[in-house]
């Protein structure tokens, strides 16, 4: 059964956070506000194409544990 909307935001937001912390959740929310952004034109890209979400939270954690040492952060295009 799929989710309502109310439910598939609660559970991004819940995902954002615990993977990002609130402030840069925050961060991401405002800039998808604020840059012109084509969610369909940048679907078209299959950027994700054959990963799940799991795989997408595995590089993510990989990407962090190899990164816990850097002293900043990479700026986001």
């Amino acid at each position: 059964m799929a989710m309502t909307d109310s439910e598939l935001k609660s559970k991004c937001f819940t995902i954002l956070a615990e993977q990002v912390g609130n402030v840069e959740m925050e961060r991401f929310i405002m800039l998808l506000n604020r840059d012109t952004f084509d969610y369909t034109e940048w679907r078209k890209l299959n950027l994700f194409q054959g990963e799940t979400v799991d795989s997408l939270c595995d590089q993510i954690e990989q990407f962090q544990k190899q990164h816990a040492d850097s002293d900043h952060t990479p700026a986001m295009a």
